[in-house]
């Protein structure tokens, strides 16, 4: 038994809750640890001392808010956020090309 978040009704037990996403941003991760190195055995064929991985970074998202809601919520948020992201994908430029001019 737990009261969904969104609309804040009691949920009868037995039911599973799901943890919706509602915001997020995004996010730009630094690159960690040391350098690659090739493998080789140490000091009389012992194994070296474990390094740290590397790790590049890169460019991803991260979770702002979330929820735990009921089933009906959670449909309900999936396709607002379907219908958000069919509007942004018919709201994003098109890149176009265009001819070159000719040279004189």
């Amino acid at each position: 038994m737990y009261r969904c978040e969104l609309c804040q009704t009691i949920v009868p037990a037995g039911r599973r809750s799901i943890k919706v996403v509602l915001k997020t941003r995004p996010r730009t991760y630094a690159p960690r640890g040391s350098e690659r190195q090739e493998r080789y055995r140490g000091f009389r064929g012992r194994r070296p001392r474990k390094t740290t991985p590397y790790d590049k970074g890169g460019v991803g998202t991260e979770i702002v808010q979330e929820a735990m809601v009921c089933q009906s919520c959670a449909e309900e948020q999936q396709a607002k956020q379907q219908a958000e992201a069919a509007a942004q994908a018919a709201n994003a430029p098109v890149a176009v090309e265009t001819p070159d001019a000719p040279e004189s």
